[in-house]
């Protein structure tokens, strides 16, 4: 079988195609005919090398597969639990010690063919391409459990979504939408502002936040955005953190953070049922893809570099050729 293999951190030369061995599903999985994988900064992340982490290469990337199994196309939950833990058991699986996210630590979607345990697909909706649906699950699950379950986001707040054109940007755009809010958001161009503002939230420069009182922030950037973001919030705001890719060290007023009871909370990926009531809304038409190119898989370096420009509003997504290149 082809595949796409990462044996060790560095550019996108990294990314080499390699034949694994056939994988054979035991009872209660299945195998998947991959057809698209969506990317994400994470693959970025696990390709480069992230200082303190071992990512436990070789590894596959990949965590967005969509694909066919029996002939029907279907989409895979990107994370799961170790399903005996307390959290596992209490439907935290993004609190389990042994939390593991495809592509990152456990292999991924970049191959010909994946077996999975038959829980983790899930439907296609009709008239949702493969290539579609493989740019939803990661971004999606993250921004659901950020907003819906850790935020505790109202039906009529005011959100600020920083990076608003990012995966993870999109995706909160339009849940914060689907709960009737207000909702604001940042990017670094006047075309991703404009892309932003298609999608129906007001757009701002990084640099030109001129929103404030908001009830919630998404932050997935962090760095020089941080501050803009705390400014923002209301007295008694939540802000919900899941990425620093702006830059992981941040400056912290204490005296603003207490005088005005700011809640600032972290947030990774999210819960197996958090992934089902997510896919409940695409089915009913309240989340849709955005995609900003759809690549081939045996280009998979080159689909990096399109992400690490930054020049992208919603997803690449690589289809899989591997069995012709």
């Amino acid at each position: 079988m082809n595949a796409i293999v990462i044996r060790e951190h560095g550019g996108p030369e990294v990314l080499r195609p390699e034949v694994l061995p056939e994988p054979q599903a035991a009872p209660g999985e299945v195998v998947i005919e991959v057809t698209h994988v969506g990317l994400n900064h994470l693959d970025v992340w696990v390709r480069r090398g992230v200082p303190g982490h071992d990512f436990h290469l070789p590894r596959v990337p990949g965590s967005d597969v969509a694909g066919t199994v029996g002939g029907q196309p279907v989409v895979l939950h990107p994370s799961w639990g170790c399903g005996g833990c307390a959290a596992c058991l209490d439907g935290r699986q993004n609190r389990c010690r042994n939390f593991r996210i495809r592509g990152e630590s456990a292999n991924g979607g970049c191959a010909e063919r994946i077996v999975v345990p038959a829980w983790q697909t899930l439907p296609i909706p009709a008239g949702m391409s493969s290539a579609e649906a493989a740019s939803l699950p990661l971004a999606l699950l993250t921004a659901y459990h950020m907003l819906v379950v850790r935020a505790g986001l109202q039906r009529g707040e005011r959100v600020l979504i920083q990076a608003g054109g990012s995966g993870v940007g999109v995706m909160a755009i339009q849940l914060a939408l689907a709960w009737g809010c207000e909702v604001h958001a940042t990017a670094s161009s006047p075309e991703k502002r404009a892309a932003v503002e298609a999608l129906g939230a007001k757009a701002w420069a990084y640099d030109a936040v001129g929103v404030r009182e908001v009830d919630v922030v998404v932050e997935t950037v962090g760095g020089a955005a941080w501050s803009a973001s705390m400014r923002a919030l209301r007295w008694g705001g939540r802000l919900v953190c899941c990425g620093a890719t702006g830059g992981a060290e941040v400056p912290l007023n204490l005296r603003a953070l207490f005088f005005k009871q700011i809640d600032v909370l972290g947030s990774t990926m999210g819960s197996n049922a958090d992934m089902i009531r997510a896919w409940d809304l695409v089915k009913a038409g309240a989340i849709r893809p955005v995609m900003h190119a759809v690549l081939p898989m045996s280009r998979l370096g080159g689909a990096h570099a399109v992400l690490e420009r930054r020049e992208v509003v919603g997803k690449v997504v690589v289809a899989q050729d591997l069995s012709h290149g």
